[in-house]
């Protein structure tokens, strides 16, 4: 393989074996990429306790050193976005390119937000009454999946407070300091992160490129592969 390596950090509740198709095309155009799974997925077991982000990026750097990458293109895809940034302003003499796969970093305050918290709290106190107990995990199940908060309900103990230890970090004010080439790559039917998120990243990142593939929702290393990994290529070599 010739050039610089390119690292690839997975989104929340994914894992390396789901990138398999894009980095094989990205092999066959030389260039070496690698896709670790993070701890609590793939075949990493959950940390024993609950990580922040930091604590994550420590783990990431410990892996490249064992393969001798001095410096490294980099990408982030959904929760692994708002790792690559930290990770971008953190060491910029590390990062040589950046590319950002529909990063959850934009913050919002959504009503559907709002209304699962409140769903929760009140379910809580509904369902402590012990005729009611046995229809807890059914009730649970169903407003996380109105929520959207499918990842919070289906993880361990320790990976809901490592969730709840993200959540309370902002990332935004880091986009101003990347210094690296990045390039931002959005699908155009998201409906985990909404489009319009790309366009304010751009806006904040200096010189950032925006490329939107149509027809694709939020995971284009599985809907769109051969798609995607011709976009990276471009922008790496």
């Amino acid at each position: 393989m010739n050039g610089t390596p390119l690292l690839i950090l997975h989104g929340w509740g994914s894992n390396s074996g789901r990138w398999q198709r894009v980095t094989d095309l990205l092999r066959k155009q030389e260039i070496e990429a690698l896709v670790l799974d993070l701890p609590g997925f793939g075949i990493v077991s959950s940390p024993k306790r609950p990580w922040t982000r930091d604590d994550y990026i420590n783990w990431i750097f410990q892996k490249a050193k064992e393969r001798n990458w001095e410096k490294f293109n980099l990408l982030g895809h959904s929760f692994g976005g708002g790792l690559s940034v930290k990770i971008a302003v953190a060491f910029p003499e590390k990062v040589e390119k950046l590319i950002l796969c529909a990063p959850a970093i934009i913050r919002r305050k959504r009503l559907k937000t709002y209304l699962f918290y409140q769903l929760a709290h009140i379910g809580k106190k509904i369902f402590s009454f012990s005729g009611l107990k046995k229809l807890e995990p059914y009730a649970q199940r169903l407003i996380y999946k109105l929520a959207g908060s499918r990842d919070y309900y289906v993880a361990d103990g320790v990976m809901k407070e490592t969730m709840k230890k993200l959540g309370d970090e902002n990332l935004e004010d880091l986009l101003a300091k990347i210094k690296a080439p990045t390039l931002i790559i959005w699908g155009k039917k998201d409906d985990v992160l909404p489009l319009r998120d790309a366009q304010e990243l751009k806006e904040k990142i200096e010189g950032a490129e925006l490329k939107i593939i149509s027809e694709v929702k939020h995971s284009p290393h599985r809907e769109a592969p051969e798609e995607l990994a011709e976009i990276i290529s471009q922008f790496v070599k």
